[in-house]
């Protein structure tokens, strides 16, 4: 038996086995739903190994709260609410994970998942778990705080929206909770908390609570079709690359000159034609990639500017030339004028989902769109392109502006319930959610191979970056890759030294009102 057949069967045994596990058929197909506790129901769970091996799970390998020292369930309220984005609030990054069947379009394997995860908690604590809808997270919980209303318990905003109700004061600090809060539990994304807090103040946080901030990360999704006709026998498998380090943003932009060319009969190049990659200005995610950070923290917890060092400056420098070189590269942007879809990142999606390119840079958001395309079924997922093959490993940049981050504002009713929940949520999301949106969903829906699938697990989700650049764009730090690509500007060196003053007064601005809050 070959590699290549082994690795296939491999591969259908891995989506085929949950699908034994329970079914449901309430889309018109059989879906798998992983059956998970919140560590007193039996059940296959994410860890899934049958045996204690820890002190956050139980004897089957359920994620549990029981072995914690957590004081006891004595809180008399039945109804746990969290204030979420509604889908009229944003379109894309609508809230999916806190109730079920909110939305028609939210696959059933995770509509199960929601339920069977708030319904074990209601069996056991006697409290309902209600998705409290609006179109802006932060307007509300400040419009609370204004009138002492408290028609929540939690909340789950952008991180952008939590920053700035953070900056003001309006939430608390989740360290204040360590007796309900185990920030050092599996269910919590530990770079997450290392890498948000400001001052020792950790005003919130993500992890299995929520899917967003696998949504908002970003890959490199390619077309397998145009990928094996044209370089496969010269670099055999794109997937191999990868595993062997040799990933890099050179051999990309090599493979894309060559299946950049003019079909359409119209002289000159549009959204017709075939490119090696398209896509918009945003593309600063390819400098985080290479384990640069625009931001860091010192010792004491204090951010500070780390980007502007010779090597930094050059990598962003190269970064934007490639991706100003259209003899390659589709900037929608700039195609514009002849772009006949609604807007540019549907145009984007467009090309790539009808094969007219090799490579399509995207956050997670758009593989589940994709899936009405020609591409769905020829399309791979690798990571983003190291610098070098000497870097160490892959990076994976994330949009954390739209990632959501789970607080409890300083208005709600009793802080020390919204705790307790959130971590009963946390750790039931860790059974139930992320197996559903990860393992069935993405996996075993989108990535349909078993080569795209180990791209998922070791090389794109092992190592998301939280940029507290990105975060909080201090000073215009972030947005500078877009303005610089709009002007068709290279001197970074130059755009830099103009904000750097800016950067740094944002950054006092939010050092100064995290240290005085509380």
């Amino acid at each position: 038996m070959t590699k290549r057949l082994f690795a296939l069967l491999l591969g259908m045994l891995l989506l085929v086995c949950p699908m034994l596990a329970s079914c449901n058929n309430t889309s018109g197909g059989t879906e798998s739903t992983p059956a998970v506790s919140d560590g007193n129901t039996s059940g296959t769970t994410s860890g899934g190994e049958g045996t204690q091996n820890s002190k956050y799970q139980d004897e089957k390998g359920n994620y549990t709260v029981e072995n914690l020292d957590m004081p006891e369930f004595n809180f008399n309220k039945d109804t746990f609410t969290v204030c979420v984005t509604s889908k009229e609030g944003d379109g894309t990054y609508f809230s999916e994970e806190i109730a079920p069947d909110l939305y028609d379009t939210t696959d059933s394997v995770l509509n199960e998942a929601v339920k069977a995860r708030n319904d074990l908690i209601s069996e056991k604590y006697g409290v309902e778990i209600i998705a409290y809808q609006v179109k802006n997270v932060a307007t509300t919980v400040s419009q609370d705080a204004t009138t002492g209303t408290a028609t929540y318990d939690a909340a789950l905003p952008f991180m952008g929206q939590a920053a700035s109700l953070a900056q003001q004061n309006m939430l608390y600090d989740l360290n204040d909770f360590a007796d309900y809060i185990h920030l050092d539990a599996p269910w919590w994304d530990q770079d997450a908390n290392s890498n948000l807090s400001i001052a020792g103040k950790l005003y919130f946080t993500t992890g299995d609570i929520s899917i967003m901030q696998k949504i908002v990360s970003s890959a490199i999704l390619f077309n397998k079709n145009i990928y094996n006709e044209v370089f496969a026998q010269k670099y055999g498998s794109l997937y191999d690359i990868v595993r062997d380090g040799k990933w890099t943003l050179d051999l990309m932009v090599e493979m894309g000159r060559e299946v950049t060319y003019e079909t359409d009969d119209i002289a000159g190049m549009n959204f017709e034609d075939h490119w090696g990659m398209i896509g918009t200005n945003g593309i600063g995610g390819f400098f985080i990639a290479s384990g640069n950070k625009l931001i860091a923290k010192d010792q004491n917890d204090i951010p500070y500017l780390q980007f502007g060092s010779e090597a930094s400056l050059l990598y962003a420098e190269k970064v934007l030339k490639t991706f100003q070189d259209s003899s390659w590269f589709a900037n929608t942007q700039k195609l514009t004028p002849t772009w006949p879809e609604p807007n540019v990142w549907e145009g984007a999606m467009g090309a790539f989902g009808n094969d007219r390119t090799l490579f399509y840079p995207s956050a997670f958001s758009a593989v589940k769109k994709l899936r009405n395309y020609d591409v769905a079924g020829h399309m791979g997922i690798i990571p983003s392109p190291k610098a070098s093959e000497e870097q160490d490993t892959y990076y994976t940049s994330a949009n954390i502006y739209y990632a959501y981050g789970i607080c409890i504002p300083t208005n709600v009713e009793d802080a020390e319930f919204s705790a307790y929940m959130i971590e009963l949520m946390a750790a039931g999301g860790k059974n139930h959610i992320t197996p559903a949106y990860y393992e069935v969903t993405l996996k075993g829906r989108d990535a349909k191979d078993f080569d795209s699938e180990n791209m998922l697990d070791n090389y794109i989700f092992n190592n998301v970056v939280y940029d507290l650049g990105v975060l909080y764009d201090f000073g215009g730090i972030n947005s500078m890759f877009a303005s610089l690509m709009s002007s068709d500007d290279t001197n970074v060196a130059s755009h830099l030294e103009g904000i750097e003053g800016k950067i740094q007064d944002k950054i006092d601005e939010y050092v100064e009102a995290y240290e005085l809050n509380g």
